[in-house]
């Protein structure tokens, strides 16, 4: 018989990480409902206690550091170990989900960051090259990602496990209101500024762009460049900012746009990409292998110039018809939850 199966979670907050996590456990409502499921998460997530909990999955919330450190200190067996940080002691049967780019950066590539940034990655790096051997299996969503975890942090049991929940909403072809769309939280390496630059570089060009995009309201410095612009190049730049929205949304946002933009300057996946191509979007994307390694995108450009950006989304614009977009990752949800699951 099965053991209870724990999802320790403290880590994820927001953004993709928050959307994979509640895609699990709906997953494991939906298809293992006899299966008892105790999930760990961080406090803020009270939401996900409210709506996900049922009879067989139970739900903890932690709010303080050191409630958190004793969860890691805690020997767990069938564990999944979601949010990139290995346990402090070793157990029997842990899978860790890694899916954060700033942990395989190199410290010469991670010190061009701010100080907050480099300090917080460096010290999470060395705490994965010391504990990481606590951990059965890596699971990771793409095969760059694998290779650079093993190269990282000399560890050879890294499996390639990307799971996603697709949009249910049927893509109107004909009810497009936007031109783009980037759903996305704003990160520094999300890139939203370079996008920004290339929406003016068209502008003074004299052409019309409407483009969605997802920014969280206390980003004031992009909020207030948004407004700048809406304002600045009215009739020519429509840019409509819907801050954090609900997985609903997205594909909603997704349905009434023509084509995702993904100026991302690194990514362990890309969710965006998957999400939006396999609604029928077309993609324009950085020019980067993690592009490559989940989908065959519309058009590419470098995602350190603006012009490269902006001459991309000119040629786009002047003939959309001609050009489409696939996808080449599958679902492993299924077997990644194999993994706990013994008769």
């Amino acid at each position: 018989m099965t053991k209870a199966f724990h999802i320790v979670a403290q880590n994820i907050k927001t953004g993709g990480g928050k959307e994979l996590l509640i895609y699990l456990l709906d997953y494991l409502s939906e298809h293992h409902y006899n299966l008892k499921v105790i999930a760990y998460l961080d406090g803020s997530l009270s939401d996900i206690k409210n709506e996900k909990e049922t009879k067989n999955i139970k739900i903890l919330l932690f709010n303080s550091i050191s409630s958190k450190v004793k969860v890691h200190l805690k020997k767990i067996d069938n564990a999944l170990y979601f949010g990139n940080i290995p346990p402090l002691r070793r157990a029997n049967n842990t899978v860790l989900y890694f899916h954060n780019p700033y942990l395989l950066l190199s410290i010469g590539n991670l010190f061009k960051s701010p100080p907050i940034i480099f300090c917080k990655y460096l010290l999470q790096q060395i705490y994965i090259k010391i504990f990481i051997r606590n951990i059965s299996v890596v699971a990771c969503q793409s095969s760059m990602v694998k290779g650079d975890f093993r190269d990282r942090y000399n560890f050879s049991s890294v499996e390639l496990l990307p799971f996603f929940r697709l949009c249910n909403f049927e893509n109107d072809i004909l009810g497009k209101k936007y031109d783009l769309c980037y759903v996305s939280l704003a990160h520094p390496h999300k890139n939203h500024n370079l996008l920004f630059d290339a929406l003016e570089i068209l502008a003074n060009k004299r052409i019309s762009v409407s483009i969605a995009v997802t920014i969280e309201n206390d980003k004031l410095e992009l909020i207030n460049r948004l407004e700048f612009i809406n304002k600045n190049y009215q009739n020519i730049i429509e840019i409509d900012n819907f801050g954090v929205i609900s997985k609903e949304k997205v594909c909603d946002l997704y349905s009434k746009s023509k084509c995702l933009i993904f100026p991302s300057k690194k990514e362990t996946f890309g969710l965006g990409l998957i999400e939006a191509v396999y609604m029928g979007l077309d993609i324009i994307a950085s020019d980067l292998e993690y592009v490559y390694q989940v989908v065959e995108p519309s058009l590419v450009f470098d995602p350190n110039s603006a012009i490269s950006c902006a001459n991309t989304i000119e040629k786009y614009l002047s003939n959309h018809e001609k050009y489409h977009s696939k996808g080449l990752v599958n679902n492993e949800i299924s077997t990644l939850i194999n993994k706990f699951i013994k008769e």
